[in-house]
């Protein structure tokens, strides 16, 4: 007679007990819910003129201007501490610190 395995998970057929979370609960971020943040929405209504897909094209352009205005700040720093290799390199990092700025901050 064939032993069982004591060291394999028991996998029965069935649905899962209720009191569980479906697997990936546990780790899953809450989705954001848009680009602007709660109580930004009654201002930009106010202010800005446009709804919907015009507001996110203007917010989409806004963040691509703050990659790009702290790339050429990294590389005009970097090109007055070494030269044209900074300057290559400084507009690198300020890429990369304005990307990750605006993907953290959407």
């Amino acid at each position: 007679m064939a032993r069982r395995h004591s060291n394999r998970p028991c996998n029965r057929p069935g649905r899962r007990p209720p009191h569980r979370p479906p697997p990936g609960a546990i780790f899953s971020n809450p989705r954001p819910r848009g680009f602007i943040g709660p109580g930004l929405r009654q201002l930009f209504d106010a202010v800005l003129p446009m709804k919907g897909r015009e507001r996110k094209q203007f917010f989409n352009q806004a963040s691509t201007g703050l990659v790009v205005g702290l790339a050429l700040g990294g590389a005009m720093l970097g090109g007055s501490w070494a030269g044209p290799v900074g300057a290559v390199i400084g507009f690198g990092v300020g890429a990369t610190a304005g990307g990750l700025f605006v993907e953290k901050h959407r």
